[in-house]
């Protein structure tokens, strides 16, 4: 297992110039490329590397089905589309049925806001309160019209959320627990629901990391109000070096936001890589979460994202991961066990640099599926 200690945080923090940090209300949901530009009115344009997109799931629990749908623009700079990473993209994925589709535009279709969640990529738009879209590909014909009911946003990053170029990338659940209510339509299969658990999260910045786990859920069984986000691995920081791996954690139960982060200090250890993520967190205020997940080999699909250097990143993601939460609470010299959770619906992933195409046959993926839980090979901090 790992253990981190990342203090530096506490460091970097007074370095990255925090006292003019943005108040909280800044809108992460919205367009971030080029934002600190357009505030200064300083005529500049960021012409660098840049990746954004706004990502959905949705679980249908009664039937098991469950569908990511995602927005995005890489190098959004780029509308004469000169670099040939530059586009703007809609995906979809059903993964009852296997599939993922991703539709390319060019970069001058899309369109966003520095001051509310509002996308355009062609004909198809992403707004705060509903999503829109379809895509084809000559085999999917898929298309999607749902309205959102935001529950719970969540601030992961924290005071790193502030500062500009302060890692390569962010992640903010900008809607880590929500409720949608629409129709997915599906090679003419139609899917109507109302109210049923839904996600939404936003990535950007300039590269991808060397690897990068995300676990989610907000269907717990006997806890309809409580929520999970937890993503992270190891990124660049200050453009310069990876001094450590870690994972933003926040758990929303029984109205009460808990979080632990590697940036504010809290220790954490984990063994984290495909077919096993198990994570163990301390705060500052006194609480433990211990988080395992978990699903079958042939539930993940694997999907791919073209990097701002065009180079082919593999993520291989599932939604129906069987995830088991233990929170604590510290009293004296130990911890006191305050709620076990378990969720069938667990979005959990895992993506890396150096990862090729996911198969379920090879024997590596038997052993490591047959042996889980036991830890695999520690990451350790450089």
């Amino acid at each position: 297992m790992k253990r981190s200690c990342v203090l530096i945080g506490l460091v970097l923090a007074l370095l990255s110039g925090c006292s003019a940090c943005p108040p909280s209300t800044q809108p992460y949901n919205c367009l971030v490329w080029n934002r600190e530009n357009v505030l200064d009115n300083n005529g500049k344009t960021d012409t660098g590397p840049w990746f954004e997109w706004w990502y959905y799931k949705v679980i249908l629990p009664e039937t098991g089905e469950t569908f990511y749908f995602v927005y995005g623009v890489v190098n959004p700079w780029d509308t004469a589309n000169t670099d040939p990473a530059s586009r703007s993209y809609v995906g979809f994925g059903s993964f009852a049925d296997g599939i993922t589709v991703t539709q390319n535009y060019a970069v001058a279709d899309f369109q966003a806001s520095y001051d509310r969640t509002d996308i355009s990529i062609a004909d198809q738009r992403a707004v705060r309160g509903g999503i829109a879209g379809h895509v084809f590909d000559g085999t999917t014909d898929a298309s999607w019209n749902i309205d959102i009911d935001t529950k719970w946003e969540f601030n992961a990053m924290g005071w790193a959320m502030f500062a500009p170029d302060f890692t390569n990338i962010y992640w903010y659940p900008a809607q880590a627990a929500a409720l949608f209510t629409g129709t997915v339509v599906c090679n003419g299969k139609t899917y109507t629901f109302e109210d049923v658990p839904g996600y939404q999260d936003r990535n950007w910045g300039r590269n991808f990391p060397d690897w990068w786990a995300w676990i989610t859920a907000n269907h717990f069984a006997g806890h309809p109000d409580t929520a999970l986000a937890a993503g992270g691995g190891r990124p660049e920081l200050l453009g310069l070096f990876e001094p450590l791996d870690g994972l933003a954690i926040g758990l929303k139960h029984d109205g009460i936001e808990y979080n632990w982060r590697p940036n504010d200090g809290d220790l954490q250890r984990f063994t984290i890589d495909f077919g096993t993520w198990r994570v163990e967190s301390t705060n500052r205020q006194g609480y433990k979460i211990e988080i395992e997940a978990k699903a079958p080999c042939d539930s993940f699909m694997d999907l791919v994202f073209m990097t701002p250097q065009n180079i082919l990143f593999h993520d291989f993601e599932t939604l129906t991961g069987a995830l088991t939460v233990r929170l604590s609470k510290r009293e004296g010299l130990q911890y006191r066990l305050m709620e076990t959770l378990q969720s069938d619906f667990a979005g959990i992933e895992y993506g890396s640099a150096t990862a090729t195409a996911l198969d379920c046959h090879e024997a590596d993926s038997k052993v490591l599926y047959d042996n889980f839980p036991v830890p695999g090979p520690a990451r350790a901090a450089p």
